[in-house]
This record gives C-alpha cells, structure tokens and sequence, in this order.
C-alpha cells in the first residue's frame, strides 16, 4: 500500500499508527508539505485477507494559524466619587479595525448602586457594583489593542440625576492570568469660569459627544477635564494562538493573596484607591 498520485520529490514519512474496527493502520503524510498541497489517499492493512482500508489526509488543515483570540472575563467591582450617593457605569469597548468580537457583551451599563462607607474604605464612601464582564476578540494584528472605556454617571448635591461624574479608559492587560485595574476617571470642564458657573447651576455639565473619546488620542491637548473619582476592576485575561503567529507572550501571573494587617489604619487599607 503507499499513496496514490505522488508528485515527484514527496517522501512518505510514517508519523503514526491507530487501531480501528480491529485493523491497525498507518497514517502517512507526504514531505514536503509545500510540494504535495493536494489531498492525497493512503491505504494500509495488517490483516490477512482483510479488505483494505481508505485513510484520506488533507494537508492543507496543518498550515500556520493566521489569527489569535483574546479572552476577558471580570467584573466592574466597585467606584468611590466623594459627595455623590447614587452612582451607576456605562462601560464599552474600544479596539483597531483588524478586531473584531467574536463572543460575548460588547458594551453594557451596571445598575444603580448607594455609596455606603465601609470598613476597607476607610473615611469615603464606594459605590460596590460587581457588574460581570465576558467578551472574546478575535485579531490577526495587535495594533489597536482593545481598551474598556469607562462612563459613570450619578446624581449632584441637588438631586439631579445623570450627571457626569468621570470618564476612563485602560487598556486590557496583555499578560494572561488575573489582574486588578484601578481607573482613574476625569471629567470635562468649562473653558471659562463663566461657563463653568452656568453649567453648575444649571445642571448640565459638559460631556463627549463620544463616549469612546477618552481612549483616543485625536484632540486631547485642547480639551480642558479635571480629575475625580476612581473605578476598580478585576480581570482574568486568556491569549490564544500568538504564539504560533510570532508574538512573544509573558508567563501567566498569578493570584496573589493579600492578609491584611490587623494594625494598619482604615485609611492604610483604602490608600489603593
């Protein structure tokens, strides 16, 4: 028995042998793979008198792989905003044009949560989500690494409601295994005191009118924000088939555990905010 068709300058390599419906047979794969690409038919039988059996090999399926996933599971833990009870967070994914989302929730919005004080958060007040996150991307380049973009809304000291409290953005991590993320959020402001005066009182802060805006570059550097507020997320990151394309990926990190001090202050445990 041998392979039907060969072209010259393939050789048969035997690569290994499987026992099926009581016949033992060889697979065989012709060498080069690149001067045999066609589908060829290898027949093989160890029995005597035995009618032979038709093992066909593709050789086209044990090419390179030309993609790579990228898996993101986690939640949106909690945020702390000083002054601000009623707080919720609309989240969204920011990626290049060689992404894109193969599985899972792309953009979502958390529920309203009370800001309560908390032994770990010391003397502020965080708003506790634990809103879950689940998205896979599929890419055939890094570039344009995704990002989760960050809005959280909540209501001023006049009880109005949706107002802007900060946005964010950050990249995933590119290291698979678990990591924490601490976002610190900004928000926009007005280019004069007069409008900044107008805009506190009559509830209407400014906003992007693209809430993706924050994970891009593109007129940053004439946009006026200020800092406030902090977002906290865990997320555990899984990559797939980059090393076969060429990519160096670092070893997995794993989950630390943290004892806290019985000693340290409450304002110690919550200086990670």
């Amino acid at each position: 028995a041998g392979v039907v068709g060969r072209p010259e300058g393939c050789a048969v390599t035997t690569v290994g042998r499987t026992v099926h419906l009581g016949r033992e047979l060889t697979r065989e794969f012709l060498w080069p793979p690149n001067a045999c690409r066609t589908p060829r038919r290898a027949t093989r039988s160890r029995t005597p008198g035995a009618a032979p059996c038709t093992l066909e090999i593709m050789t086209d399926a044990d090419g390179p792989g030309t993609h790579f996933v990228v898996m993101a599971t986690g939640q949106i833990e909690a945020g702390r905003y000083e002054g601000h009870d009623t707080i919720y967070c609309r989240y969204a994914f920011s990626f290049g044009e060689d992404w894109t989302v193969n599985k899972g929730v792309e953009e979502g919005i958390t529920q309203m949560s009370t800001s309560s004080s908390t032994a770990e958060s010391g003397a502020g007040q965080v708003a506790v989500w634990n809103f879950p996150i689940d998205v896979t991307f599929r890419a055939t380049c890094p570039h344009g690494w995704p990002q989760i973009v960050l809005s959280v809304y909540g209501s001023d000291s006049f009880g109005r409601s949706d107002q802007i409290l900060g946005y964010g953005a950050v990249h995933l991590p590119m290291a698979p295994g678990r990591h924490v993320l601490y976002v610190r959020t900004f928000r926009p402001v007005g280019s004069s005191l007069m409008n900044r005066f107008l805009a506190w009182l009559n509830g209407a802060r400014p906003e992007f009118i693209d809430s993706l805006f924050p994970s891009r570059g593109a007129g940053r550097d004439v946009t006026r924000v200020q800092s406030f507020g902090t977002v906290k997320l865990q997320v555990d990151v899984a990559l797939q088939g980059m090393e076969a394309l060429g990519y160096s990926v670092p070893p997995a990190t794993a989950a630390t555990l943290r004892l806290a001090d019985p000693l340290a202050t409450p304002q110690a445990e919550a200086s990670a905010y």
